[in-house]
């Protein structure tokens, strides 16, 4: 027999369940009052008949070497943390296979890796020494033609450039 033959019949149960705490609260009734089952949003019927159902299937299945418990258990779930052991900042994720970058590393012999200055910075290194080449040149031009004019006697402005 499945756990939940009757899957309904579950459900049932659970709205009843979590009603009866509810009821446990309230004053008891009176004599001569009746609980409604409109109010309570179950039909009685369809209990009733789920009831009637699950007694047959019992009494269908009853026998010395068939077994049949049902243990309904309460309680809070203990909270599970599933990525306690992982660090997503600080490092790769144990476990997992290496990066790219570690799989080049480990098959490149030391020799033939990148070298000690890597290309990108010499070329930056190299481009930024031709543009302060260029600015100076520049600089000494302006001051030579600054000197040739007052030599002439113009007057003109001082040059802004240091050299």
């Amino acid at each position: 027999m499945k756990a939940f033959a009757f899957p309904w019949l579950g459900a049932m149960a659970l709205v009843l369940s979590l009603g009866s705490p509810a009821l446990a609260q309230e004053a008891p009734l009176a004599q001569g009052e009746e609980i409604d089952a409109a109010k309570l949003g179950v039909s009685l019927s369809r209990i009733q008949k789920g009831l009637r159902i699950a007694e047959a299937k019992e009494e269908k299945s009853a026998s010395a070497l068939r077994l049949n418990f049902q243990v309904q258990v309460y309680g809070q779930a203990p909270k599970i943390d599933l990525i306690r052991d992982f660090d997503f900042i600080n490092g790769p994720v144990p476990g997992t296979p290496p990066t790219h970058k570690e799989l080049v590393e480990f098959l490149t012999p030391q020799i033939y890796r990148t070298p000690g200055l890597p290309i990108s910075q010499l070329v930056g290194w190299a481009v930024q020494a031709v543009a302060n080449r260029n600015k100076k040149a520049a600089c000494e031009d302006e001051l030579r033609n600054y000197r040739a004019l007052l030599m002439q006697g113009v007057n003109v402005a001082a040059p802004r450039c240091t050299p």
